[in-house]
């Protein structure tokens, strides 16, 4: 196999990068990537970008087998002199965090995320990259991401016991109140607000300045400026009829 400088995801992929698709024919990023290889299926059809096309049994579980390879790295952490660090903080490889952004006792930064492929651990060494002026709760855990950083934006506040699962990206000044959280590859755009215990199933996006109300539970995609409540999370308004109906006839 030629050399390669990282694993990557097909949309970040760079020419000397090597990526994965799982399904069996091209679209989306698959179409575009700029990778210099992809494991693909065996049955796969059709051609992805220009990179040369590697038959596995099973694309994840290869790019799994080289990232622990190709991405772990001997990071050597460095603190800023400006930069207030407590002995016993809890901040794990490859983590960056912006200017005046405030990390709260018990928190946990870059710890690897809850991945698992055929019982095997799926390798985090990617990181989470985190913005300027944000404050991280309490005992608050962000994970690392796998192939890309896991990212919060600038202005980000989280609460205690607030959990981001690994590969999420969030957007600027977004709120996380008390034990609310994010599974894996979560996509949070700007100004969006998560109310107390409210939880995202992974791989959704929460469109600009959406609502998430209090132990609501988000099972699909939310779009901008919507306030959902519920589990599954509906628009508020539908979740209040709801409610008034099933207690009219009790």
């Amino acid at each position: 196999m030629p050399n390669f400088q990282k694993c990557s995801t097909l949309a970040n992929a760079g020419e000397n990068d090597i990526s994965f698709c799982t399904e069996n024919r091209a679209h989306g990023a698959a179409r575009t990537t700029k990778a210099k290889a992809v494991f693909v299926p065996h049955d796969f059809e059709g051609e992805v970008g220009n990179a040369e096309l590697l038959r596995v049994d099973d694309p994840y579980e290869s790019i799994i087998e080289l990232a622990y390879t190709l991405n772990k790295n001997d990071f050597k952490p460095e603190v800023h002199e400006t930069a207030i660090v407590h002995p016993s903080a809890v901040i794990m490889d490859n983590v960056k965090i912006g200017a005046n952004t405030i990390v709260h006792p018990g928190a946990v930064i870059g710890t690897r995320g809850f991945g698992f492929h055929n019982k095997k651990p799926v390798p985090h060494f990617a990181g989470v990259i985190i913005g300027e002026d944000c404050e991280i709760g309490p005992n608050t855990v962000i994970a690392a991401g796998f192939l890309e950083a896991t990212q919060l934006g600038n202005g980000c506040k989280l609460d205690s016991f607030v959990q981001i699962g690994h590969n999420c990206v969030v957007g600027n000044n977004v709120i996380f109140c008390s034990q609310s959280g994010l599974a894996g590859s979560v996509i949070v755009e700007d100004d969006v607000v998560l109310a107390g215990g409210a939880q995202v199933a992974g791989h959704l996006t929460l469109g600009k300045g959406c609502v998430i109300a209090a132990k609501a539970g988000v099972t699909k995609s939310i779009k901008p400026g919507i306030t959902v409540a519920g589990f599954p999370a509906i628009p508020i308004e539908k979740w209040r009829r709801k409610i008034a109906s099933s207690l009219s006839l009790s």
